[in-house]
């Protein structure tokens, strides 16, 4: 099997296009002779010639119409592969962490952002706990990471903000005979689970944890059907799921926590910033009190 270089083919496809062996090399930066010489060594590997012997180099041959047709196709897969590629090491390939409910509300709108989509980047999502996510950073796992944090500021976050909780549920299902609260929950070290846990102890209140799952959906079910109530983010709940108002509801005070973006130390190129920029203004339409 014969290989033909590309670049006999477009000096080929150039020559057609412009009429002519001299404009053809001015347009790719070659000799009038190399431009000769490489359309005679296409014709030698093609085995026949490509243009008419009495036509000045103009009129193609029967076997020169049908090599231009497969030239033009070979010549556009070639370059919309160079393009691709090019792409891919302008943009990189960008891990990137978030926490479920974060992951559910606004991955949607990130992947339909026009601008993200065309820096050519690919992406690699992992959803988890703030505390895993923290972890596998630190540890150079994820170029960018949306986590939230206890405390009044988030240490290294390029952009942060406070992220108040609500209760969520159905409280007058969600309470046992002995007057024990039931609670759905994220798994342990999930900092929701810490504040409503934290809260409840504040207030005296007896609870049970009676139903854990790392999933947003395995959580929404048990909420929806009044099997216990928990704590998320106010500004991001689920379509499905109501946050319980204060005090009417009778559940005690939630402390707020911290949320933020942090890009990888010392691998931030312009291309993430920019990407952290456009989730930031997502969450800036949701999150209340940005700060610096």
């Amino acid at each position: 099997m014969r290989n033909i270089p590309t670049d006999l083919l477009r000096a080929f496809v150039t020559v057609i296009d412009l009429k002519g062996y001299t404009r053809a090399g001015e347009r790719l930066g070659r000799s009038q002779p190399a431009i000769s010489l490489q359309i005679k060594r296409l014709q030698d590997l093609i085995g026949a010639p490509l243009f008419e012997k009495d036509s000045g180099g103009t009129l193609l041959t029967e076997n020169g119409q049908l090599v231009a047709n497969y030239a033009r196709r070979i010549l556009s897969l070639n370059d919309e592969l160079v393009v691709k590629l090019s792409r891919r090491q302008l943009g990189g390939r960008l891990k990137i962490g978030l926490p479920n409910d974060y992951a559910d509300h606004f991955l949607p709108l990130l992947l339909a952002d026009r601008h993200a989509r065309s820096e050519g980047a690919g992406f690699d999502v992992v959803c988890d706990l703030s505390v895993n996510l923290f972890s596998a950073f630190r540890e150079g796992g994820f170029d960018l990471i949306v986590a939230m944090s206890e405390g009044s500021a988030a240490e290294g976050a390029w952009m942060s903000w406070r992220q108040p909780l609500s209760w969520v549920g159905l409280p007058d299902e969600a309470v046992d005979e002995d007057g024990v609260l039931r609670l759905v929950a994220y798994p342990e070290g999930c900092l929701y689970r810490r504040a409503m846990l934290a809260a409840l102890q504040r207030d005296g209140r007896a609870y049970d944890i009676v139903y854990t799952s790392p999933s947003l959906a395995g959580l929404e079910a048990a909420l929806t059907t009044g099997f216990g109530v928990t704590a998320f983010s106010r500004d991001i709940l689920p379509p499905k799921l109501v946050g319980l108002a204060r005090p009417a509801s009778g559940m005690p005070a939630l402390t707020d926590l911290v949320a933020g973006i942090y890009l990888r130390p010392g691998k931030a190129s312009a291309h993430i910033e920019s990407l952290a920029a456009r989730i930031a203004d997502l969450f800036a339409a949701s999150a209340h009190d940005m700060v610096a």
